[in-house]
């Protein structure tokens, strides 16, 4: 990256509030307008993933986004759905005052996140359609872990669903019982109506094991009519993702300016 965002510290929410960290974009979007994106750490539902997250929001503030890095609560102290609440209720803060957080009122709204993450930004698109709000104009989701059984071929080939697993390990913190497997918003993959929801690009590593719970996530959400978009790459790195999510966030952007509901 030719240039780095440095990040500040947030609180979100009612007080005390939810920690997080802002970095500014460091490159405008095609077309104009700014991107607010909820970014969720991945880490199996149990791990902050500090270094991680902070190397995922510098290539988003990178590709044109304004990134909000959310510290949500974990597993097994915090099982689900604590902290997807959490998470929601860092995104309707997020829209209440994008002007006074960017300084711009032409402001679109999008979640991201990564593996565990990725899963808490999928639910978090799910509730924003379900309660009508707020309005999303679009959802980033990097790896995401979506289902619980572990049983697609890229898990199997990456060694991975075993007691030992740490996605395995990460489910069972996560839910707790087997019973909240059954919630949508616990399972995204799991739901039975995905229609109406923002517009994905969903990432994915090639041999990664949750490459095909990623392919088949994206092809769920168009065989009910979404608009998502799936890539699998290399590596999630600034010369393959760049370019990709900068388009995204133009595009989807414009897109969500330019509609009576934004």
């Amino acid at each position: 990256m030719d240039k780095l965002a440095t990040p500040s510290p947030l609180r979100l929410g009612p007080a005390p509030g939810l920690t997080a960290q802002y970095y500014a974009a460091v490159r405008p979007l095609d077309g104009g307008g700014r991107a607010l994106v909820l970014f969720l750490h991945g880490g199996a539902f149990t791990d902050c993933a500090t270094e991680a997250a902070a190397a995922r929001s510098q290539l988003l503030a990178e590709a044109g986004a304004d990134v909000v890095a959310l510290d949500y609560p974990l597993a097994p102290a915090h099982p689900f759905p604590t902290g997807l609440s959490a998470a929601f209720e860092a995104l309707q803060a997020l829209a209440a005052k994008p002007p006074k957080l960017i300084g711009s009122a032409q402001t679109a709204l999008f979640v991201a996140g990564e593996e565990a993450g990725g899963n808490i930004a999928a639910a978090l698109a799910l509730m924003a359609r379900d309660q009508r709000a707020p309005h999303l104009a679009g959802q980033l989701l990097i790896s995401p872990m979506l289902d619980p059984v572990l049983g697609t071929a890229s898990m199997r080939e990456g060694e991975c669903g075993g007691c030992e697993c740490i996605y395995a390990k990460g489910w069972q913190a996560y839910l707790g019982t087997s019973t909240r497997a059954d919630h949508p918003y616990a399972a995204p993959l799991n739901a039975s109506r995905l229609a109406g929801l923002a517009q994905a690009l969903i990432l994915s590593v090639a041999g990664h094991p949750l490459n095909d719970e990623s392919r088949r996530y994206a092809a769920a959400l168009r065989e009910h009519g979404g608009a998502a978009k799936e890539l699998t790459l290399p590596a999630i790195a600034p010369g393959y993702v760049l370019a990709p999510i900068h388009e995204f966030l133009s595009q989807a952007t414009r897109q969500a300016l330019a509609s009576p509901s934004a």
